[in-house]
């Protein structure tokens, strides 16, 4: 998930079904670990406040403190690999009658590549509120550079558009059918891999090339989703979502979660089934006859599957006319390649710790 979309998903679950106020403080740490010798930790704060009628104005800030030695740090000739990256975003909402709009500003940086981003989105409610449409506009503008190169830089610009419709079917279920058009211009290879071309045979590697994909990319997602009340305070979200895009991929996703709330605690259970085909342009072995204008050693565009599962627990406190809330995440995953040579398989978890407080 984007972290503008987690931010979002945290301050509406910080903000919850309770008649608490409607400003938050949130803090939050993660940690990643893989078999493919990755940790990925990365700390979170985030604040929600209203500023005026209608005006809610929201801020985070996440780092991530990557240390890697996966194949594709060890198969350029590097043991391990040390990063930092920064992220600050910056958001305001406005609800007027029946409409809302809203922007969001995200900067990112490390050592070699930076970010801006800009999404703006408005949304209208229908048919006394049974009915929601929303619009969305998100650009990101890229720079990409290469530690120890200082002639390399490069740019990637994404353009996407968002479109929403939410329906109210009964008391009990809501549902929702979302389409994005994404387009992406420019360098979206990996600076620091080379290609092994190998000799016919495969006995033995030929040469190596840099990485090259091609520097347009049309990307289609469509999600139908519901969302169904169960029981006394329970319910189950659905969801599924099909992707394709202008380099060949198709891909097939399947959500559930269950969320069962006991006095003040909510259990969130999740499984997530993902299955994708191919780049167009991906070889898991590349011969010098084979050889073609683009080139590639990235896991992601490879056929593979993955299945990932877990839990939330999620406990609010009322303390002193506040809420207080604390919340603990495990996922664990599992990722199969079917045609990657360097890595059949990788596991791993996320591990997640938080608190909140509404005020």
């Amino acid at each position: 998930m984007k972290l503008s979309a987690f931010v979002c998903a945290l301050l509406v679950a910080a903000s919850g079904s309770r008649a608490w106020g409607d400003d938050a403080f949130i803090a939050k740490t993660q940690v990643y670990t893989d078999s493919d010798h990755t940790t990925v930790v990365s700390p979170l704060v985030a604040i929600k406040r209203d500023v005026w009628k209608g005006g809610t104005i929201t801020s985070s800030y996440v780092a991530d403190v990557v240390s890697s030695a996966s194949i594709d740090v060890v198969s350029n000739a590097t043991t391990r690999m040390h990063d930092f990256r920064s992220e600050i975003t910056g958001g305001l909402t406005q609800k007027l009658a029946d409409t809302t709009v809203s922007g969001t500003y995200i900067y990112s940086i490390e050592h070699d590549y930076s970010s801006n981003n800009i999404s703006l989105s408005v949304a209208q409610d229908l048919l006394q509120r049974n009915t929601t449409l929303a619009l969305g506009y998100n650009l990101s503008l890229n720079n990409v550079y290469r530690t120890g190169d200082a002639s390399f830089h490069r740019t990637l610009d994404v353009h996407s558009v968002d479109a929403a419709w939410t329906q109210v079917i009964s008391p009990r279920t809501v549902a929702q059918l979302s389409y994005t058009l994404g387009i992406n211009s420019g360098y979206q290879a990996s600076p620091y891999r080379f290609v092994r071309v190998q000799t016919d045979d495969l006995s033995s590697v030929a040469f190596k090339v840099p990485e090259s994909d091609p520097n347009l990319r049309v990307r289609h997602a469509v999600v139908a989703a519901i969302n169904r009340h169960v029981g006394a305070d329970s319910s189950i979200q659905a969801d599924y979502r099909l992707y394709f895009d202008s380099w060949g991929i198709s891909a097939h996703t399947l959500q559930v979660r269950q969320f069962i709330n006991f006095g003040d605690f909510t259990l969130r259970l999740r499984e997530r089934f993902y299955y994708q085909t191919a780049a167009s342009f991906y070889q898991e072995n590349y011969t010098v006859d084979s050889l073609s204008n683009y080139v590639t050693v990235d896991r992601e565009l490879s056929t593979f599957w993955s299945v990932i599962g877990g839990a939330k627990l999620s406990w609010r406190v009322p303390w002193s006319g506040l809420a207080l809330a604390f919340e603990i995440k495990l996922d664990a995953f599992y990722f199969h390649y079917i045609d990657f040579a360097l890595l059949p398989s990788r596991t791993g978890a996320n591990i997640e710790a938080g608190i909140s407080l509404l005020y």
